[in-house]
């Protein structure tokens, strides 16, 4: 009995024994955070062990896998949380981690790395708690999001991403911004860049330290109604000039900061500028400070084409015809709001608006221009300018949609600029006029 027992005892324990193992075997293997939900064209997965395999629709994804597309790949996974990634054509993109934890969701981690190509992401319940529980790394920026339905590109020349949902914050890496961490970067070379901003995506340049929103790739920036300055002296008679932007074109759209507020810039007219605002009519407006009779603003400047039957920009030392910039200015400027004259116009009545601070970037090596301007009023509320665009030879710029107008200069050592504005708004317009300094003197 005592040796039938021990047999029924040792078989008791070799059976735990083996229950152990394949517990422990099963604890080890990893854990799909995904499945594959469409693939186009050849597409593979590398594991984290090394091992290759061809992707299929229903494939489990794991934590470590790197998806690799072919020219003609294109694969879409889905995640446990709903979360989703699109992977397009000759990209790599990692899955590092994935934590979802429904009752601990201060335990929830995203992290995905874009080494090359295009990818589609689209946040899930894992970081819809805390949106810094989410990073996506590419080699040269990370990305945070706010709630996010995103699209990222990734290459040699820099990183660029475009938002369909939400918001964003890239930002370059640095000391400061490393791949280790979760959640946006901060710092002043971090940018957002939210759906709201229409138009628009965010760039950083291989080599460069800090994020450019620029206008998005295949913006077309349509017509604008512009005034000739006529050799016999006469009146300024109407042109019409066309604009487009052409991929990756455009100059830097920056995050205003509070440090660069003016307390009034409806102030009077600097007439030692290179450029200021002379008016056709006799009589000033009485609330318009920065403009000034247009003999006052002829003195020693010549009128620009940019104006209306109101107003208009003179410029001084300006070479007619040809072109007046130099090659020499190669370089991005930053320019700080000096003045501004705004109104709000609704059912034929007027009334003074608000412009609260602005920015305006022109990047003279890519001859291309972008700007951002608050305005508010009592009856018009609040709205923004924000416009992108092309900078030609002669140093005026314009853009002209169903919604806005700007058109300005820069003066001729690119150290001064200005133009004029209109944004619709509550059924009627905010129009007005600027003008700006680059920020150090450069």
């Amino acid at each position: 009995m005592i040796k039938t027992a021990l047999k029924a005892s040792g078989r008791s324990v070799a059976g735990l024994v083996s229950a152990f193992t394949v517990c422990a075997v099963a604890a080890a293997q990893p854990q799909a955070v995904g499945h594959v939900s469409l693939v186009i064209g050849a597409a593979h997965v590398v594991r984290a062990d090394g091992a290759r395999e061809s992707l299929r629709r229903g494939a489990s994804i794991m934590v470590g896998d790197r998806l690799e597309t072919t020219a003609n790949g294109h694969v879409h996974v889905r995640f446990v949380d709903n979360g989703a990634v699109s992977v397009r054509p000759e990209s790599v993109l990692e899955v590092q981690s994935y934590k979802y934890d429904t009752q601990n969701p201060a335990l929830n981690e995203v992290k995905l790395r874009l080494d090359q190509g295009t990818s589609r992401s689209i946040s899930g319940a894992a970081t819809e708690a805390d949106k810094s529980r989410f990073r996506l790394n590419t080699p040269i920026a990370a990305i945070g999001v706010r709630g996010t339905d995103f699209i990222v590109q990734s290459d040699l020349s820099g990183v660029r991403a475009t938002v369909a949902d939400g918001a964003i914050v890239i930002g370059p890496l640095s000391a400061d911004c490393t791949t280790g961490t979760l959640g946006p970067c901060a710092g002043e070379a971090a940018r957002v860049l939210s759906a709201g901003m229409g138009g628009l995506m965010a760039e950083v340049r291989a080599g460069e330290s800090r994020t450019r929103l620029v206008p998005a790739a295949g913006t077309v920036l349509a017509t604008v109604s512009a005034k000739r300055d006529e050799a016999n002296g006469q009146r300024p008679q109407g042109e019409t000039l066309t604009y487009s932007v052409n991929d990756r074109t455009g100059a830097d759209l920056l995050t205003i900061a509070s440090d660069r507020r003016i307390l009034d810039p409806n102030r009077p007219a600097d007439l030692t500028a290179q450029l200021v605002w002379g008016r056709w009519t006799e009589g000033a407006s009485p609330n318009d400070k920065i403009a000034v009779p247009e003999w006052a603003a002829a003195v020693g400047r010549h009128y620009t084409g940019i104006g209306n039957g109101d107003i208009g920009l003179f410029r001084a030392n300006q070479t007619q015809p040809g072109n007046i910039l130099s090659d020499s200015l190669n370089a991005t400027a930053e320019f700080k709001l000096t003045r501004a004259y705004a109104t709000y116009e609704r059912g034929g009545k007027s009334e003074m608006a608000s412009v609260d601070n602005g920015t305006l970037v022109i990047d003279f090596a890519r001859r291309s221009f972008s700007t951002f301007l608050p305005l508010a009023s009592a009856s018009g509320g609040s709205a923004e300018v924000r416009a992108g665009g092309i900078v030609r030879s002669n140093g005026t710029f314009a853009v002209r949609d169903s919604e806005q107008l700007v058109a300005g200069v820069v003066s001729t050592d690119g150290k001064e600029a200005g133009y004029l504005f209109e944004r619709s708004a509550a059924g009627g317009w905010f129009k007005g006029r600027t003008l700006w300094g680059v920020i150090g003197g450069r």
